[in-house]
């Protein structure tokens, strides 16, 4: 009974969302085409549903390695906890249907979407200097 209220508690941790919750931004390099993605196109990128954008454009989707905005993100361009995610792409992986994107860190991730048109990720407004933003939560 005690694992049971345990990992409700957890569960209800993680998916709760925090008040300090960081605003984050979708962005992708200063030459890229990329102007604008809806919150449909994020959440079928990220889940490896689609690797386009609505102009048909091949996408480089990537994931920032820092758990807690990570977190922030699943919850607010997926509408799941990260647990839930977690959950999602090993299916994906382990049926043959979809890799995960790349997890970097915010540096390396910057440094790549400046360098690749077609490369998006996402990260902290604060953090977004010289970049272009295309969605933001």
């Amino acid at each position: 009974m005690k694992t049971a209220y345990a990992l409700l508690s957890l569960l209800l941790l993680a998916t709760s969302v925090p008040a300090f919750a960081e605003q984050l931004v979708v962005v992708a390099g200063p030459d890229s085409d990329i102007s604008r993605l809806s919150i449909e196109e994020l959440s079928d990128l990220y889940l490896g549903k689609r690797s386009t954008d609505h102009e048909g454009r091949q996408l480089t989707v990537y994931d920032l390695d820092d758990l807690a905005v990570r977190s922030d993100f699943c919850r607010s361009a997926l509408s799941m906890s990260l647990l839930q995610l977690r959950a999602y792409r090993a299916k994906q992986v382990f049926t043959g249907r979809g890799r995960p994107p790349r997890q970097l860190a915010v540096e390396e991730l910057i440094e790549r979407v400046k360098n690749n048109p077609q490369a998006i990720g996402y990260l902290p407004r604060d953090r977004a200097g010289g970049l272009t933003i295309v969605h933001s939560f």
